[in-house]
């Protein structure tokens, strides 16, 4: 039986690559949203959507009719500046952005999941949502709502058989990252314990496990290259 897989925040980054992976892989059907157009990833369906506004979510999974596994990797970087600096309209903003795509898309598939026994769905938070970094409260908190949000969607649908987990990634190698750097990779040597970040295979290589495991929900893997296990003085 083909597995269906709907991947959210899929035009770039980790989503586009986790998009790539199963529009190649054989028994897969793969399906991307997001806000900007998805460039050509094979097979895979994409679709254009705006996952904050729920009306256009639920229009976009209307015509889906099962989904095995959903990766919600939808989302917004934030303003990185001290909480005094921050207003609550920006506060607020980042919030709707970060969390509305995952809470929106989340209440549709879990609707469909139940019609044919369960699924998988897979949240994308930050290292960001776990502790405390300077110039990230807005990003920080949104994420922080995304860890929470998951573990009680989970326990409320462990009797349906969705299983629902986050992976909460650090710096992951993309293109928006590059861009801050004129296009290169900054050394993170001084940063990780790994002595680089992660790449977009690291994140795919979590995901896959999710998908095959029948006894983990509710739960956050930190991929982070070491960084909340490091202390030092």
């Amino acid at each position: 039986m083909t597995t269906t897989v709907l991947i959210t925040g899929a035009a770039s980054g980790i989503g586009w690559r986790l998009l790539r992976h199963y529009a190649a892989a054989d028994g897969y059907r793969a399906i991307g949203m997001d806000l900007e157009a998805i460039p050509d990833c094979g097979d895979a369906s994409r679709l254009l959507v705006d996952l904050v506004d729920e009306r256009a979510c639920r229009a976009a999974f209307s015509g889906i009719e099962r989904i095995d596994l959903a990766i919600n990797c939808a989302g917004v970087s934030s303003q990185r500046k001290s909480l005094l600096a921050f207003d609550a309209a920006e506060l607020t903003a980042c919030w709707q952005q970060n969390v509305l795509p995952a809470f929106n898309a989340m209440r549709c598939e879990i609707d469909i999941m139940r019609r044919h026994g369960g699924g998988r769905i897979v949240n994308l938070a930050s290292i960001t949502g776990h502790i405390g970094m300077k110039n990230f409260a807005a990003y920080g908190a949104a994420k922080a709502s995304i860890l929470n949000l998951s573990k009680v969607v989970a326990i409320e649908h462990a009797a349906d058989g969705i299983l629902v987990n986050t992976i909460s990634p650090a710096t992951i190698d993309t293109p928006m990252i590059r861009r801050k750097y004129g296009g290169q990779l900054r050394d993170y040597s001084g940063v990780y314990p790994t002595g680089n970040c992660g790449s977009t295979d690291d994140v795919l290589s979590v995901v896959r496990m999710l998908e095959q495991n029948n006894f983990m929900t509710g739960m956050d893997i930190p991929l982070d290259g070491g960084l909340t296990s490091l202390f030092s003085i």
